[in-house]
């Protein structure tokens, strides 16, 4: 099982090309697809995308990303909580900690985060997480009830070789995504050489994190090229020769950690 750990293929930037670029899915082999909502504003396309008649199994997460925890509606939780329990399938996510973007109070996003996190324990499903340099206040924040989830993920992951141990030590998943192409990234690609195989993922992040050497789905606005499903096959490439193995047996094994944290 070919598995796309993280995308967004909600996002409104893909929704002009979306047909082709399920198409492209396919053709790659691609069977699984992990689709992350980000707000409130984005969840009930996820969930129709989830019901859609799709040539691979697609796994619908919803949840509050650290970026937009300042524009919450008053019944947010109460939405997320019905989402998630008109899905039983459904993960949370994509939700954590950013500290790309300072002008978010990080009081504010640990609160949002703690709720989400209870929630998740709460209704026994697995978590995305989000750690853009804050992976550290992450982890503390995680460390009370990450033995009590049924299973979480850190997604793109950029964090230290102490912060992957930590993480590792608490039975979570780390996924790689187009970044570990960019030689330059010597701390990622480090990481996932030494990732144990039961705890790797890999991902795109589409649209975004497109990779050196991938097919664009389309251009933005501005010219940056969007990222699709189809280029994890680029992702899978450049981490299997990282990990001396066969691409073929790379993506078995991460579809099996894949399936086992979602399915």
């Amino acid at each position: 099982m070919v598995f796309d750990a993280h995308t967004h293929l909600q996002d409104p930037r893909l929704a002009g090309v979306l047909d082709e670029v399920v198409r492209r899915a396919a053709e790659a082999g691609v069977t699984g697809i992990c689709c992350c909502g980000t707000t409130p504003d984005d969840w009930l396309t996820t969930r129709r995308l989830a019901v859609s008649p799709l040539p691979f199994v697609l796994v619908p997460a919803f949840g509050v990303h650290p970026w937009y925890v300042r524009s919450l509606p008053v019944d947010w939780f109460e939405t997320l909580e019905a989402f998630l329990d008109a899905c039983p399938t459904a993960a949370l996510g994509e939700i954590g900690l950013d500290g790309v973007l300072d002008d978010i109070p990080m009081e504010l996003q640990e609160k949002v985060l703690r709720r989400q996190l209870e929630l998740a324990e709460r209704m026994c499903r697995p978590v995305v997480l989000h750690g853009a340099r804050a992976w550290g206040r992450l982890i503390e924040a995680l460390g009370p009830c990450a033995r009590r989830l049924p299973g979480f993920v850190a997604h793109g992951f950029g964090g230290s070789a102490e912060i992957l141990k930590r993480i590792l030590g608490m039975g979570g998943c780390v996924s790689f995504a187009g970044s570990v192409c960019n030689p330059r990234a010597e701390k990622i690609r480090i990481a996932a050489r030494e990732i144990p195989d039961s705890q790797i993922l890999v991902e795109t992040d589409a649209p975004d994190l497109f990779p050196v050497g991938g097919v664009p789905a389309a251009v933005d606005a501005k010219g940056k090229p969007l990222n699709q499903p189809s280029n994890l096959t680029r992702v899978l490439e450049e981490v299997a020769a990282l990990r001396g193995i066969p691409p073929d047996v790379l993506s078995d094994l991460t579809g099996a950690n894949a399936r086992r944290l979602f399915l």
